[in-house]
């Protein structure tokens, strides 16, 4: 695990409501491989390509008032880093993330166990006396749905 500051980014964005029951992963957490979830993320990609913009970074799930009942309904943002010039009439569809303080850790392995994880860094922001600022995000490094062993997984919960 690593204290870091996340650097600001553009991103092209997709918002909706969701549980966590809702995802298919507390009973077989797949994000980008879901089905919706992998169609949202192509269409995402094509938006970025036909606007002729740079993806400048692995895809991010936010997650926002999300308190882990698998009932509560929070805010999901699905979004790509991108650069280049946006075109003011999609402003919409984009937006700077700020900078913000997290704790890290890479996870490696499918994302049924990514719970695991989160608990370890829970645990370890308690010890530690720090304090939670309400951002989670996941930064999806690697995705291999058909051999989710090799999944690579950037967990950040945001610090004040």
């Amino acid at each position: 695990m690593l204290i870091c500051t996340h650097p600001f980014m553009t991103v092209l964005y997709s918002t909706r409501q969701a549980r966590l029951s809702d995802l298919p992963g507390l009973a077989g957490y797949k994000p980008a491989g879901a089905t919706a979830s992998g169609r949202l993320s192509r269409e995402l990609y094509q938006y970025v390509a036909d606007l002729d913009l740079l993806v400048c970074g692995p895809q991010y799930w936010f997650y926002y008032g999300m308190d882990g009942n698998p009932e509560t309904r929070f805010t999901l943002e699905v979004a790509l880093p991108v650069q280049g010039k946006v075109p003011t009439a999609l402003l919409p569809h984009f937006k700077q993330i700020a900078a913000f303080r997290c704790l890290c850790s890479r996870y490696e392995g499918p994302w049924e166990g990514i719970a695991e994880e989160y608990d370890r860094m829970f645990r370890h922001i308690k010890e530690s006396q720090l304090k939670m600022s309400g951002i989670y995000a996941e930064s999806f490094l690697h995705i291999d749905v058909d051999h989710p062993g090799n999944q690579i997984t950037e967990i950040q919960i945001g610090i004040c």
